[in-house]
């Protein structure tokens, strides 16, 4: 079967203000309790994702929060992630929309698709800490246990991120996923 994500009340609403607010913007939303269902060890705290074209990272950020939005950074760095982020119940995190990101429309928001979330956990180490490690192997081969996995896609997104080499590694090297996927 194909991943559809399941899209909370929080990530739907702020997905139809965004949208209302700024009509053409490309976005891309979700929160990090979608990886719960391939993970062994369940966090307690989840994190929104919205990735945005990058010249709105700002308009977006004044938006939310004049519209009273707590806990709001634009991509933030290591010492942000470490004091605020991991402290808080719930975060949302504006980064920019990497250009050509598979994401596919679920419930009418545009989210993440099961490749886009392999290639931006492994790539974002310090803002997806939790899913690190054996916990981000685990979440990988649970992923392809269940869902149908593109990997020509995975490699592509991952190829834009400057991460191809790396991830193929990670997947041929420390995954049970067969090596041979790589020679398709």
């Amino acid at each position: 079967p194909t991943f559809k994500p399941e899209i909370g009340e929080t990530e739907r609403k702020l997905y139809a203000k965004i949208g209302k607010q700024f009509a053409d913007l490309r976005q891309c939303i979700w929160s990090t309790q979608i990886v719960n269902e391939f993970m062994l060890h369940i966090p307690n705290k989840f994190i929104t994702i919205l990735q945005v074209e990058k010249n709105a990272l700002e308009p977006v950020y004044e938006f939310l929060i004049e519209q009273n939005f707590r806990n709001v950074y634009i991509q933030p760095e290591e010492k942000e992630i470490e004091r605020y982020i991991y402290e808080t119940e719930s975060a949302i995190i504006l980064q920019s929309l990497i250009s050509k990101a598979p994401t596919q429309r679920v419930k009418k928001v545009n989210t993440t698709t099961i490749e886009k979330l392999i290639v931006d956990l492994y790539c974002e180490r310090k803002l997806f800490l939790t899913f690190q490690g054996s916990e981000l192997v685990h979440i990988v081969n649970n992923a392809y246990d269940r869902y149908t996995i593109d990997f020509t896609k995975l490699l592509g997104y991952a190829k834009r991120r400057r991460k191809e080499i790396d991830i193929m590694e990670f997947i041929s090297e420390k995954t049970d996923i067969p090596k041979s996927i790589f020679n398709d």
